[in-house]
């Protein structure tokens, strides 16, 4: 007795409390081995998430619409059409070649996109309106003949299961009816009728017939045509047609079509097209191709048309000109009786000629470039730098010029002049000539290679592609959401976690007992009221191992003296403070102790699990509320010197207030004269304030915690809250650990051989 109350008096190193003391304040070391036990430990919920998440993706491909892609490759060429003869030395300022940048952009514009719809009808999204959601489009992808109609299964005629088929020459209604959803309905005899969005019948004909109908609209009635081009499908089948605006329809496609260059510098286009129905999709891409090509066509024959009719005003002022110059030229040498020049004068108008047409030459074309290009243009800009570097060169010419004496001065601009307009005249009426035959037959530079052709299989969804990521994407899900869970749970993994937390040294470290965990669940099962102690059943159990290393090291704790009362306590329930609490008094009592063990949880018994009690039997309730003395409440457990003091057969309804009485300390005291150790099983610390009550008459308190149920905080608060109370922790016990998940090799496999 007096052994016992002395602990309380030594050294208060551990009784300092610990108020700052917060689970964030300790050092997150994740390693790989951690988030490998975290997987482990909801191993369940990872292979439910990522198992779910496949099996999503095996059904998208099932159930998914297919997308069909259809290719076109067209080949942009460098030279081509009204650039012929000597046409080109006009033309080639006015350049029609573009950087394949700009045939792309042209590819993808209104004036090519518009026709190619106008051509395929694609402003009308056709849509069978009755198949059967997801199992309708599941059977028929595996049920539709090649162009037939899937037959319907257990003869619901009245849906549609694949193979229906609708083209249409026109569809045009109201703007204000864009959007909106009109039905067509098979007849039989290729007949067909059309509902509005009302349900009205607005037409009938056939497959074939044009056929003008009035719709009523939110604005009054409109007019509207359709024609239907073929019409697959068994009678009773309904399409859904919704017309679109031009614009709507351009953005659509847009994002369902890409252009590109093969490879680049390549002048090779690739065209592709993405639909649901392959033919769609391929008839669409070469409607497009055919436009691309029309529209270059028309671009430069109207280029040759507008470069005829700038020469046919220049002509007849050439023409004059050459006259004007050569009378001039004339006049002169009859004037001065000059016949002929010297040998460095010749060299001089040989070279002023050739510059004098180059310039001209430069210089009509820089006009014919104004008049189709702004000011900016690169052509433009080209063009005035080469008239600047021959107008120097001209200014050369002209100094070299004035140092000749005069008379031969005069004749030589008058000899350039009729030379340059001769020869820039007769060019350009060869040019006419030639720009005639072009715009007669203007071929484009432009030509399709490679005509779109209806693809055999789908484009998308991709079957190892949606299976990857759905496997792989389903693991990644399930990895993140098991870490998310937890760092939110954020529980204790190892002891020397559990030490660094709780700041208490860890006496001993029970690993999980599979031995334990099968006992109960067949007492669960068979519906047993008493399970048999683990360390009286399995001596050698690692769990039993550990527990008898902490009755080794208990002399440590009690500094050098045995005897006296020890509590058992935990933050929570759950932690296995009473398979700790009673395999421990069982071990001592093994040893030839003297020990009684006392169920102090007077809320919720533990102990009456592992000892055969009385229904109506007394226990600490009943002594502490005088109703039987301590040796009345004592059960004898059948093990020579274990005894048990059960919490009592009726629970009361205040035992935190029976535990403050000062009968508890009489009772403990009694108890510790006649027993060499007095274990206590208490109540956990956080849920009541029962452990900090028992905690302030014990002599030894050990806070049992369990891995992978006690978090961080709730070890912080226990300790202090024990601390604040000025109770000295002694020890923990770290209870359900599992070596071999956290890299302790050696696990509990030593035993003794018989």
């Amino acid at each position: 007795m007096k052994a016992t109350f002395t602990m309380k008096s030594e050294s208060t190193l551990h009784n300092m409390p610990v108020p700052n003391m917060a689970p964030n304040q300790v050092d997150e070391d994740v390693s790989l081995l951690m988030l490998w036990h975290n997987v482990r430990s909801h191993a369940r919920l990872f292979a439910g998430v990522a198992a779910g998440i496949a099996a999503l993706a095996v059904l998208y491909i099932l159930v998914a619409a297919p997308v069909y892609k259809a290719n076109a490759l067209i080949q942009v060429d460098e030279q081509q059409g009204s650039a012929l003869g000597a046409l080109s030395d006009v033309a080639s300022a006015l350049s029609l070649n573009k950087p394949i940048d700009g045939e792309l952009d042209i590819l993808s514009s209104r004036a090519v996109l518009g026709p190619a719809i106008d051509a395929t009808q694609a402003r009308t999204t056709i849509a069978v309106a009755n198949r059967v959601p997801l199992l309708g489009r599941l059977y028929g992808r595996f049920a539709t003949p090649p162009d037939g109609v899937a037959d319907a299964p257990l003869g619901l005629t009245q849906f549609a299961w694949g193979g229906e088929r609708m083209e249409l020459t026109v569809f045009e209604v109201p703007n204000t009816l864009y959007g909106e959803k009109f039905r067509l309905q098979v007849q039989a005899g290729d007949r067909w009728t059309l509902e509005d969005r009302d349900g009205v019948n607005v037409a009938s004909g056939r497959v074939g017939q044009r056929v003008e109908f009035t719709v009523q609209s939110d604005y009054g009635p409109g007019k509207g045509v359709i024609e239907v081009r073929s019409l697959r499908g068994r009678p009773g089948t309904s399409f859904k047609l919704i017309e679109a605006s031009l614009q709507d329809t351009i953005e659509s496609i847009s994002k369902r079509m890409k252009v590109e260059e093969t490879t680049k510098e390549s002048s090779m286009i690739a065209l592709s097209v993405k639909n649901s129905d392959p033919e769609r999709a391929a008839r669409f891409a070469n409607e497009v191709a055919r436009a691309y090509v029309a529209l270059n066509i028309r671009h430069r024959a109207e280029q040759s048309r507008l470069s005829l009719q700038f020469l046919n005003r220049k002509l007849p002022a050439f023409r004059e000109e050459l006259e004007q110059s050569e009378d001039r030229l004339n006049a002169y040498r009859i004037r001065t009786k000059t016949i002929d020049v010297e040998q460095q004068t010749e060299a001089l108008l040989t070279r002023a000629v050739d510059l004098t047409k180059q310039k001209t030459l430069v210089d009509l074309n820089l006009q014919a470039t104004r008049e189709q290009f702004r000011a900016g243009h690169p052509a433009v800009q080209t063009l005035q730098a080469q008239s600047a570097a021959l107008d120097q060169g001209l200014h050369e010419i002209e100094k070299q010029v004035q140092a000749l004496p005069s008379t031969q001065q005069d004749y030589l601009r008058l000899a350039r002049d009729v030379a340059v307009n001769t020869q820039l005249y007769t060019a350009l009426v060869a040019n006419g000539q030639q720009l005639e035959v072009a715009e007669a037959g203007t071929t484009g530079n432009v030509s399709i290679i490679d005509l779109a052709v209806p693809p055999e299989s789908m484009d998308w969804p991709k079957v190892p592609v949606v299976i990857g990521g759905g496997v792989f994407g389903g693991l990644l899900i399930a990895f993140v959401l098991v870490q998310a869970l937890a760092a939110i749970k954020d529980a204790l993994h190892d002891p020397l976690e559990a030490e660094r937390v709780g700041q208490v040294p860890i006496f001993a470290v029970v690993p999980s007992s599979s031995a334990e965990l099968e006992t109960a669940k067949e007492n669960h099962k068979g519906g047993k009221g008493v399970m048999a102690l683990l360390a009286g059943k399995d001596t050698s159990d690692p769990s039993v191992e550990a527990l008898r290393s902490l009755r080794t090291t208990l002399k440590f704790a009690l500094l050098g003296k045995e005897g006296g009362s020890i509590l058992f306590t935990g933050p929570t329930q759950g932690v296995g403070k009473t398979f700790v609490a009673a395999n421990f008094a069982y071990l001592l009592a093994m040893k030839g102790l003297r020990v009684l063990i006392v169920d102090a949880d007077m809320r919720r018994s533990g102990l009456k699990r592992y000892f055969s009690l009385a229904p109506s039997h007394a226990g600490l309730a009943n002594v502490l509320a005088g109703d039987v003395t301590l040796d009345g409440a004592i059960v004898k457990t059948g093990h020579d010197g274990f005894d048990l003091l059960p919490a009592g057969g009726v629970l009361p309804p205040n035992p935190g207030e029976l535990l403050e009485r000062p009968a508890f300390a009489t009772l403990l005291k009694d108890a510790e004269a006649r027993y060499d150790y007095v274990i206590i099983d208490s109540p956990p610390v956080l849920p009541v304030s029962d452990a900090v009550t028992l905690s302030q008459v014990c002599g030894a308190v050990f806070v049992v915690s369990r891995a992978n149920l006690t978090s961080r905080h709730q070890l912080v608060e226990t300790m202090n809250r024990l601390n604040q109370s000025g109770t000295k922790v002694t020890g923990q016990v770290f209870n359900g650990f599992h070596a071999t998940r956290y890299g302790y090799g050696y696990g509990y496999r030593y035993r003794y051989s018989n």
